[in-house]
């Protein structure tokens, strides 16, 4: 987390469809520092309005060098790459969405969104 996150006591948290086994397999292979919360059913997500539907749905069936090696198995639903930033009473302060599934949140963008939103410059 950034020394800007840390001052404006940000929490940090991902929400993805994974089960909590693959979000703890992803947690600690990657070294994440960041609660991972997970919505296999996607109901949170949809509740934010978040879901693709006919995004590419993999299956991972062995590793080459440690990297995950799958195929598409069929088209499904996955939550559009989103950041929020959320005050203390969960109002939507900011909003990035990646049009790339690909692309995650920019620290950049979300620092500059933070300084916004609590009237720095």
């Amino acid at each position: 987390m950034s020394p800007l996150m840390e001052r404006y006591g940000v929490t940090v948290l991902a929400l993805s469809k994974d089960t909590p086994e693959f979000a703890r397999v992803h947690r600690e292979r990657d070294g994440l520092s960041f609660t991972l919360l997970t919505d296999p059913d996607v109901s949170i997500i949809k509740r934010f309005g978040l879901l693709h539907e006919g995004g590419l749905e993999f299956r991972t069936s062995f590793t080459v060098w440690g990297l995950p090696v799958g195929w598409m198995t069929r088209k499904g639903q996955m939550a559009i790459t989103t950041t929020l930033l959320l005050d203390e009473e969960g109002i939507v302060r900011w909003i990035d969405q990646a049009d790339d599934y690909r692309l995650r949140g920019d620290r950049a963008r979300t620092e500059n969104a933070l300084k916004r939103v609590y009237g720095e410059t």
